[in-house]
């Protein structure tokens, strides 16, 4: 059901202007059962209902039974929004993992493979222990090139920056070393 149905929805149902309707639906995440909920409970709601009761409980009045259904459904309703909200966390930390452990981190030195490991392990150490950074800066300047392979159209990019980086620090060196000549 699209949004404009939904207000629709409300509005003939609790006799409130289409504004009212929207505001209540927009703070119910667009639920309309919440929405007309959330209308009743701040009067604005005139609600017609017809109803036919064989027990002498006065109008109005909710039974135990369906006070503690409500209760239940307002629960029920918070722990979905948690449970969705956490399922979602979850399984887009899963995808960054698995990308992190699909894609290797290659470290080279004059044309020969020194290291592979999972580009997951390298950015871990970069954010445990800051040196590994410097580490892989200093690594440039003693010949070390690096580069990624995996089978994301990102790493593409990420590997020329990385030649560039590599042929500024050749440059770097070649020029401090060609001073002192």
């Amino acid at each position: 059901m699209e949004k404009l149905e939904k207000v629709e929805l409300v509005r003939e149902k609790c006799g409130v202007s289409y504004e009212e309707a929207k505001h209540a639906l927009e703070e119910t995440d667009f639920d309309v059962l919440d929405a007309i909920v959330y209308l009743e409970r701040q009067g604005k709601a005139s609600t017609q209902t017809a109803s036919y009761a064989t027990a002498s409980e006065p109008a109005g009045t909710l039974s135990a039974e369906m006070a503690r259904a409500q209760n239940e459904y307002h629960e029920q309703s918070k722990k979905t929004k948690f449970g969705e909200m956490w399922a979602t966390f979850c399984a887009q930390a899963k995808n960054v993992f698995r990308a992190g452990l699909d894609m290797t981190f290659i470290a080279e030195r004059k044309g020969e493979r020194v290291i592979a490991v999972p580009l997951l392990f390298i950015v871990i150490g970069i954010l445990a222990w800051g040196a590994a950074l410097w580490f892989l800066i200093f690594g440039l300047f003693f010949g070390f090139r690096y580069r990624i392979e995996g089978a994301s159209p990102l790493t593409i990019d990420v590997n020329e920056a990385m030649d560039k980086a590599a042929d500024v620090a050749d440059g770097l060196k070649n020029d401090f070393t060609s001073k002192d000549e």
